[in-house]
């Protein structure tokens, strides 16, 4: 009892006082903010102002308190400023509207910057993403080339680059930059992403190089759903379909199902004839799911004819399917089954 009792207080005193470190955190945050506003209050002349106003514009920006930066930057525009002032106070508010969403105020900031400073690199990185946000890609390519003349070895400009491509399915050539981001991001302490190691995969993947595919793809240590489905499709590929159930697996036997995953690793224990396996991962699927799904029912009218060869059964189940379903062509499809069934 004692033990139980000593644990209790500790957890009550470790979360005192993680809350009072927090709420030291906020209040600190709030004087230093107050702090800033002061100061530009008392501010006298144009100077002090300017510079208290640069001092509060930074504080924003670091807090990624982006709507407070945009105000501050457009007040700062009304002091006299110097070309790198000016410059600074361009391409916080254009970084400023980049995250606020407003994509015209965004360019409109990002261009001034950069007509201010035409090879900022920066500048020419933001744009670039500004770019593909909004799916204007030629623009976004466009920028990140120029990055490469100046610094053929920058990241990011790479790896926005490799995903472009591999967007516009120019696989060799994402690929390509793919493989150089990587190069770099080793020699500099980056990394690539999961959604990047899977781009990259797939460009592999569609210029005929699966092993190199693979190796991308297993070398990934928390695959997604996507990650995980590409290298399912690799093993099935090859019909190494243990590896491609160990894929799946831990995607499985949860509180959310994901028909796609339960659908491809039902097909998987199927044709790897573990007829039982698949019959139970379906049905604890309808379990999950009060609904009816065509094609988990007849991943399942499969499993039953493989373990119990009862025809009475699949006709049963396949009637079923007839009177949910809203597909004309499945309807037309079960219909003529059942006929055919009938008749033999």
């Amino acid at each position: 009892m004692k033990k139980m009792f000593y644990k209790r207080i500790k957890i009550l005193v470790f979360f005192l006082l993680s809350f009072f470190a927090f709420q030291q955190t906020v209040l600190c945050d709030y004087m230093q903010e107050a702090a800033f506003i002061s100061n530009l209050a008392n501010a006298k002349s144009e100077r002090q102002k300017k510079n208290a106003s640069f001092k509060l514009l930074k504080y924003y920006m670091y807090n990624k308190d982006y709507e407070s930066a945009a105000t501050m930057g457009n007040k700062i525009l009304n002091f006299k400023l110097s070309k790198k002032q000016k410059y600074n106070v361009y391409y916080s508010l254009a970084n400023s509207y980049s995250f606020l969403k407003k994509t015209e105020k965004a360019l409109e900031q990002g261009r001034e910057a950069q007509y201010l400073y035409p090879k900022k690199i920066e500048t020419k990185l933001l744009l670039g993403k500004i770019y593909i946000d909004n799916s204007l890609n030629e623009l976004a390519i466009s920028q990140f080339k120029e990055v490469l003349d100046v610094d053929d070895d920058n990241f990011e400009a790479l790896i926005s680059l490799a995903n472009i491509y591999n967007f516009q399915k120019s696989y060799k050539l994402s690929l390509e930059l793919f493989e150089k981001a990587e190069k770099e991001a080793g020699q500099n302490n980056k990394e690539l992403s999961i959604d990047d190691h899977v781009n990259m995969a797939i460009s592999a993947k569609e210029i005929g190089r699966r092993e190199q595919a693979q190796t991308i793809l297993e070398k990934i240590e928390n695959k997604n759903k996507t990650s995980a489905l590409l290298l399912v499709s690799i093993y099935q590929s090859k019909q190494e379909f243990d590896k491609a159930i160990e894929t799946l697996l831990p995607f499985v036997y949860h509180d959310e199902t994901d028909i796609e995953i339960y659908c491809n690793l039902a097909q998987l224990y199927l044709l790897s004839n573990q007829f039982e396996k698949a019959k139970d991962l379906l049905i604890y699927f309808k379990s999950k799911n009060n609904q009816n799904i065509e094609a988990i029912d007849l991943l399942l009218i499969e499993a039953y004819h493989n373990i119990y060869h009862s025809k009475e059964r699949e006709l049963k189940e396949l009637n079923k399917i007839l009177k949910y379903t809203n597909s004309d062509y499945l309807k037309s499809i079960i219909e003529k089954i059942i006929v055919f069934e009938k008749i033999k």
